[in-house]
């Protein structure tokens, strides 16, 4: 099949059938693959209504100036709309902390997106080619990946089409020099410096000796690849719906019909990866898992996990200023979700303070009131009730309990004006602050709702 027809099919497929309802934006860089999909466009058949979109990312000086001039003039000759923005890429890079080249793929979308919206494009094409997809392929090998990685390029993305994705860099090169069609050469593209451009000009070489028709084998292994990872995706879809369930904010997964499954650690990490958790994560996840290991966390970059004893638990990680607030006398109280009581009484004369642990009790007279709720800091000690002397860390302290992130986040603390931690209502009373023979005032702290153990429901 040659170029046309290959685009024709291509550009109906990826149209629906039917290109004559759709407004296309072109993202075209002035060089010989982008170059070519607008000669394309241009002389289809189909009548394509289309427009041009150049981003001059200032990184190559008069080189990058006669780029966008280039595409202007292309577009002045055949009478085709060009919409160009110019951008600081390297400012923008520092500005984000991003490499130059993700910079300007972030420009270039946005800029793509917001043309989009503005002048009612329905669909952006990209003249990504069959090289550029195989080379894809080899870089996430390198890299690292799974059968998705494995699929290359996708010739579809939402709104963002490929027409040129099964035609080689060579069926370009020929069509565009039968046609006498003029381009610019980006010189970078010729240099080594980049990971794409060593696969392009030092790899892919060495392979074509081996195999003259290499592309075209990959493209064929790539679509069975392709194929394969939506059927792994289905069984992950079955399986999820098994071993998974939503609470509120929180993931959890089921263990033990986790690991009924033969290939539990291959179903956790399909399950996990989108939570941003790795591979090596994963792994130790499961040996947790079978060794029995409770109480483990894992931090993403977006999610916490907890091995809890019979599930884990996937939070999304928030960073929320803390809250505080005076309690200066009887009532209910609320710190992030997690409601309670607090009263005083003078102590009855057969008062005992033991409890089923849904009430702390402690001295009232002892404190200087008034109270202050708020959230754990790092630096918190205190006594626990029944610790005789010296303190323990907070953070030890909420270790030992196995609780996770979320869950200290939402755990109140309760200290007296002078800075001293008095309760941690649903949990334990600080040591010092229990009931004695002279006490004559009573305090209790209850929770009424809440997450946290040994809270009551």
């Amino acid at each position: 099949m040659d170029i046309e027809r290959e685009f024709s099919s291509a550009l109906l497929s990826l149209s629906g059938g039917d290109t004559s309802s759709h407004r296309y934006l072109l993202g075209v860089s002035g060089g010989i693959d982008s170059i070519c999909m607008a000669e394309l466009f241009l002389r289809s058949d189909l009548k394509l209504d289309f427009a041009l979109a150049h981003v001059n990312f200032s990184l190559r000086g008069e080189e990058s100036d006669g780029d966008m001039a280039s595409v202007q003039a292309w577009g002045r000759r055949n009478d085709v709309k060009v919409y160009t923005r110019i951008f600081d890429t390297k400012r923008y890079a520092a500005e984000h902390s991003l490499s130059t080249q993700m910079a300007a793929r972030d420009l270039r979308y946005g800029f793509f997106s917001e043309l989009m919206r503005a002048e009612g494009f329905d669909l952006l094409s990209i003249a990504h080619n069959l090289d550029d997809s195989i080379e894809t392929i080899f870089l996430n090998i390198a890299r690292g990946t799974g059968l998705r990685g494995l699929s290359g390029i996708p010739v579809r993305n939402g709104h963002i089409i490929r027409p040129l994705l099964g035609v080689s860099r060579a069926q370009i090169r020929e069509y565009v020099e039968r046609n006498g069609i003029s381009y610019r050469d980006d010189r970078t593209n010729f240099e080594s410096h980049y990971a794409r451009n060593r696969v392009r000009n030092i790899i892919f070489p060495e392979f074509r000796k081996i195999n003259p028709s290499f592309l075209n084998t990959v493209r064929r292994d790539s679509e069975y690849f392709r194929q394969a990872s939506e059927i792994m995706e289905d069984l992950q879809k079955d399986i999820s719906s098994r071993v998974c369930r939503r609470e509120g904010d929180m993931m959890r997964i089921d263990t033990a019909e986790l690991l009924r499954n033969r290939h539990c650690g291959y179903w956790l990490y399909m399950i996990l990866r989108d939570y941003g958790f790795n591979s090596t994560q994963v792994s130790d996840m499961e040996k947790c898992l079978r060794s029995g290991q409770p109480g483990r966390l894992f931090r993403s970059g977006s999610h916490e996990l907890v091995l809890a004893k019979d599930s884990l638990r996937v939070y999304p990680l928030t960073e929320e200023e803390d809250a505080e607030f005076l309690i200066e006398g009887p009532g209910v109280y609320d710190y992030k979700g997690v409601r309670f009581r607090v009263d005083f009484f003078p102590k009855p004369a057969d008062f005992s303070p033991v409890s089923d642990g849904s009430v702390l009790y402690f001295a009232a007279d002892r404190l200087q009131m008034p109270l202050l709720c708020r959230g754990w800091r790092p630096a918190d000690r205190f006594r626990p009730f029944g610790m005789r002397q010296g303190s323990r860390k907070l953070s030890d302290f909420f270790t030992d309990l196995k609780l996770d992130r979320v869950r200290r986040l939402s755990q109140p603390v309760i200290l007296d004006a002078a800075g001293h931690i008095v309760c941690l209502p649903g949990l334990r009373i600080d040591d010092r602050y229990k009931i004695k023979a002279p006490t004559t005032v009573v305090a209790g702290a209850s929770i009424i709702s809440g997450d946290q153990p040994g809270y009551s429901k």
